[in-house]
C-alpha cells in the first residue's frame, strides 16, 4: 500500500507531468491542430462560397419530382441540392486539404518558429474550447429543422434527448463514481493475477450481450418491433424469390439483389416468418461479432476493445431497446433489418477482411478483398458501393507510400484495372447464374434504379442541422485522414495509422447514409466506424512506446475524453432487468406463435383458402408481403409491392396490369376495399378497375376475393355436389340440446340455440381439409362462419351421416383431415337467418388443396 505520507508528493509530480512537454510533441501539436483548423477553416469558407454562388433550384427539383413520385407521398419530396453540394464538396476537398496543410505546417517556414511554452498551452485551450463549444451547440441547442414533423413527432432530436435523459439517470452518477477507477484500470492494466479472470468475464459478458441481441429481434408474424413498412420493404422480394421470381427479371427491388443470396438458406429451412427473422437476428449478430472480432485485431488492452464494442452495441442497437428511445416515441424503437444486417454484414466483413490485410499483406487476400466488395455491391449497392470504393481508395493511398509520380501511376492504372476486372467478372458471374434459372439476362438499369430516383428527386430526404453531433463525430475522421496522411509524409511504417485512414474513409462512407435523410436515428447506426477510430487513438496513446508522454496534459485530457465516453455507455447498456422483462414478455409469444394482427390471420386464411402454395395471385394489402410469404404464394405483376409503389409509374404500372388481368385471382384487404391508406386516392383508382373488370367471390371479414370477369380457373372440381337444408332441433327439444351437448366440444359454438342443417350429398367420397361458409342475404354479405382457426369467426360443426356425431374440435386448425363417404352435414346456429330467407355460400377445400364452391339458394320461410 501506498505510504500516504507520499501522497502530495505524487500529486505534485502528477501536475508537472501534465504541464511537461518537449520540442517534437509542441511542434506535432502544432502541426496537427492547425492542420485540422486549416482544414475545417477552408471547408467553411467553401461551404459559404457555395451557399452565396450556387443557385438554389428546389423548387424546381420539386416539380419535376411531383411528375414521378405518386401523390400521396409528395410531401417527402424534400429538395437539398445546395446541402448535398456542400457535404459531398466537404468531402472530396477534406483529404487534399489534409495533405496541404500538412506540407505547410511542416514547411521550413513554420520549423523556423519556436513555439513557446504558453503558445503550445494557448493552442490547447483553444482547441478543447472549439471542441467544448461544438459539444454544446450538438447536444443542446435547436437547429433550422426541428420545427418539422412526421408522424406529429419532432425530427432530429433524438440525440439531444438521449443526451438529457443519460445525464439525468442515477446510472450516470453511478457512471462518475466508477469512472476514475475504470480509467485508471485502462492506463494502467489488470493486475497480472487477475487478468485471466477479468478477461473471462469480459468475453462472457460479450458473449450474453450478443446472445441478447439475437434473442431481442426475432419475432413472429405479428411481433415485430417497429413501423411494420421496414419489415414488409425487405421481406416482399424475398416472397417473391423464394417461389421462383427472379429479380431484374421478374420484378426490381430498392435494397439489392440480397434475396438470392439468402435464397439457398431459406430453402433448407421450413421458411415463416420466424424463421425469416432467426436468420436477419443471426446475420446481425455476426455482424457485430466480427466488428468486435475486428477490433480485437488492432487493439491490445482488452479492457479498450471490450468498452469500445459495448459502446457501438449501446448507440447503435440497445438504445432502441433500453426504454430510452420508448421516452422518444415507441414506435422508433425499430428493429430495421434494411439496416441491420443488410446495411451491415458486408461492412463488417470488410472491415475484418481489410484490417487482416493491413496486418498481413497478401495478393490472395487482396484479390479476395476486391471480389468480397464487389458482392457486396450486388447484395446492397447503398453500403457495397462504399465497401468496394473504401478498400480501392485505401490502396491507392498506400501506393503513395514510398513512390514517386510516375511509379504511383503505373500503380494507379494496375489496381484500377485489376479492380474493375473482378467488379466486371462479379456481375457477370451474377448474369449468367440469373440466366440459367430464368432464361433471360437480368436488366441491369433496375439495378439502382429505385436509389437513383430517390436521390435525384430527394424523396424522403431531410435537411441537415448546422449543428449536431455528426459535427464532432466528423472531426474524428478528419483526425483520421491526417493520422493517415501524417504517416506517409513523416515516413513511419506503423500499420495502425494505415488502419486508422482507412477506417476514416470507410467511416465518411458510411455516414452518407445519414446525409441524404439526417434523422439523429439514421446516425447513430451510421456512428460505429468513429468508435473504431476512438478505440484506436486511445490504444496508440496506451501504447509502451508513448508512456513517457501519457500523463502530459493534452494526452491524457485525451485518454479522459474517451474514456469517459467509454464508460457512459456501458452503464447506459448494463440494463439487466429491461434486457430479461422484454425477452421474458417476447419470447414465449414466439414460441407458442401467439398472434394478434387479425386482419393478416384473415388474410392469409382466405388466400389459403382460395389458392395453393407456389400459386401466383394478386394482394392489394399494406401487408401483402407477409401473407405472400405465408401462403407460399407470389405476385404475377412487377412491381415491388403494393406499399412500395412510391412513383407514378410503379402506379400506373399496376393499375394497367390489373385492368388486362384475367388469369389470377385478387384478394384486397379491408383497409384498402373500405378507406384505403395513404393516398387515400389509390383506392379511387383501384375500385374503379375492380367494378369495370372483376365480380366478388369471395369474403372473410374485411377481406374481399375478386375474379376477373373473364377469369377462367385452371382446375374444375370433377365432383358433383347437391346441397339442401332445413331446421335441426326446429323446437329446441331438450332431447336435441341433449344430443348437441354430447357432441363434440366446438369452439365458440352455442348449444342452446336452433340450428340449421346443411346436407351435402357429393358424387364420390373425400376427405375434408376446410370449410367455410358466408351468409348471403338480400344479396349482401352477412357474415363467415369456419373450420379456420380465425378468431371472431364461429366455427361451423360437421354432423357425420347419422346426425349423431359433431366432428370438429375446440382447437381449430388447417386442416380437419375428415373422411367423408360421400354424404355429410354442417350445422350452423339459426341465428333467425331463416326470417330473411338466406342464400348460403359453401367453399370446400378437400384432398390436397382442391376445391368445391357451392351456392345454396334462399329457402322460403318455415311456416310459424
Amino acid at each position: 500500500m501506498a505510504d500516504i505520507s507520499n501522497i502530495p508528493t505524487l500529486i505534485k509530480l502528477f501536475i508537472q507531468d501534465l504541464f511537461k512537454t518537449t520540442k517534437n510533441q509542441k511542434e506535432d501539436f502544432f502541426i496537427s491542430s492547425c492542420s485540422i483548423l486549416f482544414t475545417v477553416t477552408i471547408l467553411i469558407f467553401v461551404n459559404l462560397l457555395i451557399h452565396i454562388i450556387f443557385p438554389d433550384n428546389s423548387e424546381a427539383i420539386r416539380i419535376e419530382g411531383e411528375k414521378v413520385i405518386a401523390t400521396g407521398f409528395h410531401y417527402l419530396i424534400w429538395p437539398e441540392p445546395i446541402e448535398n453540394l456542400r457535404v459531398y464538396t466537404s468531402l472530396i476537398l477534406a483529404p487534399p486539404l489534409i495533405i496541404c496543410s500538412i506540407k505547410i505546417f511542416t514547411s521550413k517556414l513554420f520549423r523556423k518558429i519556436s513555439i513557446a511554452n504558453y503558445m503550445y498551452f494557448f493552442n490547447l485551450a483553444l482547441c478543447f474550447s472549439l471542441l467544448g463549444t461544438l459539444f454544446y451547440f450538438a447536444f443542446k441547442i435547436d437547429g433550422s429543422n426541428f420545427i418539422h414533423q412526421e408522424n406529429n413527432i419532432l425530427l432530429n432530436q433524438e440525440i439531444r434527448i438521449y443526451f438529457k435523459i443519460i445525464t439525468s439517470e442515477l446510472r450516470f452518477i453511478a457512471a462518475l463514481v466508477i469512472y476514475p477507477l475504470i480509467t485508471y484500470f485502462i492506463i494502467n492494466g489488470i493486475p497480472k493475477k487477475y487478468t485471466k479472470s477479468v478477461n473471462i468475464i469480459l468475453y462472457l459478458f460479450v458473449g450474453i450481450i450478443l446472445l441478447s441481441l439475437f434473442f431481442l429481434t426475432i419475432h413472429n408474424r405479428d411481433s415485430y418491433i417497429g413501423v411494420s413498412d421496414h419489415l414488409h420493404a425487405v421481406l416482399y422480394s424475398i416472397s417473391q424469390v423464394q417461389q421462383g421470381k427472379y429479380l431484374l427479371v421478374d420484378f426490381s427491388n430498392q435494397y439489392g439483389l440480397y434475396p438470392h443470396f439468402l435464397y439457398p438458406i431459406f430453402k433448407l429451412i421450413n421458411v415463416n416468418v420466424t424463421s425469416f427473422s432467426l436468420t436477419m437476428s443471426a446475420l446481425t449478430t455476426i455482424s457485430y461479432s466480427l466488428i468486435f472480432l475486428s477490433l480485437r485485431k488492432i487493439i491490445n488492452n482488452n479492457l479498450v476493445t471490450f468498452l469500445t464494442f459495448i459502446a457501438i452495441i449501446y448507440f447503435s442497437f440497445f438504445g432502441f431497446f433500453n426504454g430510452l428511445l420508448g421516452n422518444i416515441c415507441q414506435s422508433c424503437a425499430d428493429v430495421y433489418y434494411a439496416y441491420k444486417p443488410i446495411r451491415m454484414i458486408f461492412p463488417a466483413l470488410i472491415l475484418y477482411s481489410v484490417f487482416t490485410y493491413i496486418l498481413n499483406p497478401k495478393k490472395t487476400l487482396y484479390l479476395l478483398i476486391i471480389f468480397i466488395s464487389s458482392l457486396s455491391i450486388l447484395w446492397n449497392p447503398d453500403s457495397g458501393i462504399i465497401c468496394f470504393l473504401s478498400f480501392y481508395i485505401y490502396i491507392l493511398y498506400e501506393k503513395l507510400i514510398g513512390n514517386n509520380v510516375r511509379s504511383f501511376t503505373k500503380e494507379l492504372f494496375k489496381h484500377t484495372f485489376i479492380s474493375l476486372t473482378i467488379l466486371a467478372f462479379t456481375f457477370f458471374l451474377a448474369s449468367i447464374l440469373i440466366y440459367f434459372q430464368s432464361n433471360s439476362f437480368p436488366d441491369w438499369s433496375l439495378f439502382l434504379q429505385m436509389p437513383l430516383l430517390y436521390g435525384k428527386f430527394y424523396f424522403f430526404s431531410l435537411p441537415m442541422p448546422v449543428f449536431n453531433a455528426w459535427n464532432l463525430i466528423f472531426l474524428v475522421y478528419l483526425y483520421g485522414i491526417y493520422v493517415g496522411f501524417s504517416f506517409i509524409l513523416s515516413g513511419k511504417r506503423d500499420a495502425i495509422d494505415k488502419i486508422a485512414f482507412f477506417v476514416a474513409i470507410f467511416g465518411l462512407g458510411i455516414s452518407t447514409y445519414y446525409f441524404n435523410r439526417s434523422h439523429d436515428l439514421n446516425l447513430i447506426q451510421t456512428l460505429y466506424p468513429s468508435f473504431i477510430l476512438l478505440a484506436i487513438f486511445l490504444s496508440k496513446l496506451l501504447d509502451k512506446s508513448n508512456r513517457a508522454n501519457l500523463f502530459q496534459i493534452k494526452n491524457f485530457s485525451i485518454v479522459m475524453m474517451i474514456s469517459f465516453i467509454l464508460v457512459v455507455s456501458l452503464f447506459q447498456t448494463l440494463r439487466p432487468n429491461a434486457i430479461i422483462n422484454t425477452l421474458s414478455t417476447r419470447i414465449p409469444d414466439i414460441i407458442n406463435n401467439k398472434l394478434i394482427n387479425q386482419s393478416i390471420s384473415t388474410g392469409v386464411a382466405i388466400v389459403k383458402f382460395n389458392s395453393n402454395p407456389n400459386d401466383e395471385v394478386v394482394i392489394l394489402a399494406d401487408n401483402d408481403a407477409v401473407i405472400h410469404f405465408e401462403t407460399k404464394t407470389s405476385s404475377p405483376f412487377s412491381n415491388p409491392g403494393y406499399s412500395l409503389n412510391a412513383t407514378k409509374d410503379q402506379w400506373n404500372k399496376l393499375l394497367d396490369s390489373l385492368a388486362d388481368n384475367k388469369l389470377h385471382k385478387v384478394f384486397i384487404s379491408g383497409d384498402v376495399y373500405k378507406t384505403g391508406n395513404i393516398p387515400d386516392s389509390r383506392r379511387v383508382d383501384i375500385m374503379k378497375i375492380i367494378d369495370d373488370h372483376y365480380y366478388l367471390d369471395d369474403w372473410v371479414s374485411e377481406w374481399r376475393m375478386f375474379k376477373p370477369i373473364k377469369y377462367k380457373p385452371i382446375t374444375k372440381s370433377i365432383i358433383s355436389t347437391k346441397v339442401t337444408y332445413s331446421v335441426f332441433c326446429s323446437n329446441n327439444s331438450k332431447n336435441c340440446n341433449s344430443n348437441v351437448k354430447h357432441f363434440h366440444r366446438i369452439d365458440n359454438f352455442p348449444i342452446n340455440t336452433k340450428y340449421i342443417k346443411i346436407d351435402l350429398d357429393l358424387s364420390e367420397p373425400i376427405t375434408v381439409q376446410s370449410l367455410m361458409l358466408h351468409v348471403i342475404i338480400d344479396s349482401k354479405y352477412n357474415g363467415t362462419m369456419t373450420t379456420l382457426p380465425i378468431d371472431g369467426l364461429r366455427n361451423i360443426g360437421i354432423l357425420d351421416n347419422k346426425n349423431k356425431q359433431l366432428i370438429n374440435t375446440e382447437q381449430r386448425s388447417d386442416n380437419l383431415n375428415y373422411i367423408v363417404n360421400k354424404k355429410f352435414s354442417i350445422l350452423i346456429p339459426e341465428n333467425n337467418y331463416l326470417e330473411a330467407c338466406p342464400a348460403f355460400k359453401i367453399e370446400l377445400a378437400y384432398n390436397n388443396n382442391n376445391k368445391i364452391n357451392v351456392r345454396v339458394p334462399c329457402k322460403e320461410k318455415e311456416p310459424k
